[in-house]
């Protein structure tokens, strides 16, 4: 009995987000963005329907567009939320990861943070940098930072890179 109320709770779960994400869907093209993802998170307790959305162009929103847009889905999506969630409307974030070509190239100029899955000769056998990226080639990343106060330039070869993430300058 508990094993069947526990599928029928994450049946029930999978469902409404997949309503939430049909239904948020047109609501975020309707502004030239991009639906990223829907998911469940779960923080002090609550449980959040999580509606991740993105422009295509650029790794910036406007906050008050992104209330907006949560207010017009909230409208179209309360009768599916349990009685216990919330909707929640967001973005990747500024530390977001950088996933594809794409996101590399919409990066370039941006301050980064990268972690290859070794010390590279050519990064000056550093396993992790920061700088700003500056450019995007086939196979390798260039990326100007500072090692001991120097400014260098790092090549970084794409298939050793274990994360690659937006950062924020301190």
């Amino acid at each position: 009995m508990i094993r069947a109320r526990f599928l029928y709770g994450v049946l029930k779960m999978e469902n409404y987000l997949e309503k939430i994400k049909e239904l948020s869907k047109p609501v975020v093209e309707e502004y030239g963005l991009i639906l990223v993802d829907v998911k469940k998170v779960v923080e002090f307790g609550a449980v959040i329907a999580q509606v991740i959305i993105d422009d295509p162009k650029t790794f910036t929103l406007d906050i008050d567009l992104v209330a907006k847009i949560n207010e017009q889905i909230l409208d179209l999506v309360n009768d599916y939320l349990p009685d216990d969630s919330y909707l929640e409307v967001t973005t990747p974030g500024v530390e977001r990861s950088l996933e594809s070509e794409d996101d590399y190239n919409k990066a370039i100029g941006k301050y980064i943070y990268v972690k290859m899955t070794e010390k590279i000769e050519s990064a000056f056998n550093q396993d992790e940098l920061y700088g700003h990226l500056e450019e995007n080639k086939e196979n390798e990343l260039v990326v100007k930072g500072f090692i001991k106060g120097a400014k260098k330039t790092f090549i970084v070869p794409k298939e050793k890179i274990a994360k690659i993430r937006l950062a924020v300058k301190f």
